[in-house]
């Protein structure tokens, strides 16, 4: 027998509804495990039907629109997904058409919540604590108006908090969020946010630079930004080192740092550097794939467990490729995703 409860909850003047499902019915069991496998999100189009999650499993297998076959008949995730984030039990999608968070079981994929309150344009977002941070862009034309919404995730009940400057990608480490203020040249620095009293601790610049990506290993923050890759020293929240890039690779993307390496791109290729290196002089390129994607060449790019994982946007309306490879530049496997693919999301 299936029970639907709906709970309606007031916090700070705002409605929010979720819908949680109780269901024994033997048919309406989870379809698939999701461990040990990659998420890859499909941003899908203007029509919210293009939007979805495959699942690349251990053994290679792909499992197309997860959330879909997990819940059937349920309203969808929204169009344009922006990004993914976890914590230890569940997936937090976002939606940047919709201004809308979806909450899934992180190994069964069904439905738990939705967020649809206090979001404006949402971005990225990470969990410290027991609470969703969420950063949200609201007018793009300006850094002035963006904010985070904080979600409590015992109730998903959610709040806003002011940030007044660009908010982009943002990282937790130690308790404490680190929020790239840059988004395509706008904002020349990265936001120190304490959790535990809402408010940015520091705002470390990077002078005429504009961070793009960010990563972080061994208590070092790694910025990417137009023309530079800045280290920054975590325990005191100083710039270490910064190493300029050559002109050729200037605007690149997809920074990731993975077993003491960092990865990049820039347009169809992908760029390695020793963590420890001092000068770009000791970049390597590592590969290059062709894409006929107009819009979408690298669309989405990771690197975990010895795989470069590399999505193509292709045209926007149909399915696309997504790729893998070894760290040595050799092809793996090439797989059949969805609309869109922008992300990969490692649930091991």
């Amino acid at each position: 027998m299936k029970l639907t409860r709906l709970f309606l909850a007031l916090f700070a003047g705002s409605l929010l509804f979720v819908s949680c499902s109780d269901d024994d019915n033997e048919n309406n069991k989870p379809q698939g495990t999701y461990d040990n496998g990659t998420f890859v999100l499909n941003e899908g189009n203007s029509d919210p039907s293009t939007a979805s999650v495959s699942f690349i499993k251990e053994d290679g297998t792909i499992v197309a629109d997860i959330f879909k076959l997990e819940n059937p008949g349920a309203t969808g995730t929204g169009s344009y997904l922006q990004s993914m984030f976890m914590d230890d039990s569940r997936v937090f999608i976002i939606s940047g058409q919709a201004n809308k968070i979806t909450i899934v079981d992180r190994y069964s994929f069904r439905s738990i919540a939705t967020i649809d309150t206090n979001l404006d344009n949402p971005r990225y977002g990470a969990v410290v604590n027991g609470k969703a941070y969420i950063t949200n862009y609201a007018d793009y034309s300006t850094g002035d108006d963006d904010f985070l919404t904080v979600v409590n995730l015992n109730d998903y009940t959610s709040t806003k908090v002011n940030l007044g400057n660009w908010s982009e990608k943002v990282l937790e480490e130690n308790g404490k969020l680190y929020i790239a203020n840059g988004y395509y040249g706008s904002g020349t620095s990265v936001t120190v946010f304490n959790t535990s009293s809402n408010t940015a601790e520091k705002v470390i610049e990077l002078g005429d630079d504009s961070p793009g990506s960010f990563d972080e290993e061994d208590g070092t923050l790694y910025v990417l930004g137009i023309s530079n890759i800045f280290k920054i020293n975590l325990s005191n929240n100083q710039i270490a080192a910064t190493i300029a890039l050559p002109e050729n690779l200037e605007g690149s993307s997809h920074l990731t740092v993975e077993d003491g390496k960092i990865y990049f791109t820039n347009g169809t290729s992908v760029y390695s550097l020793d963590k420890n290196a001092t000068a770009a002089t000791q970049v390597t390129k590592v590969l290059t794939y062709t894409s006929d994607s107009p819009w979408g060449a690298m669309y989405g790019f990771n690197v975990n467990d010895g795989k470069i994982y590399i999505a193509d946007g292709g045209d926007f309306a149909s399915d696309s490729k997504a790729y893998t490879y070894s760290l040595s530049g050799a092809l793996l496997n090439t797989y059949t995703v969805g609309v869109g693919p922008n992300g990969f999301y490692f649930n091991d």
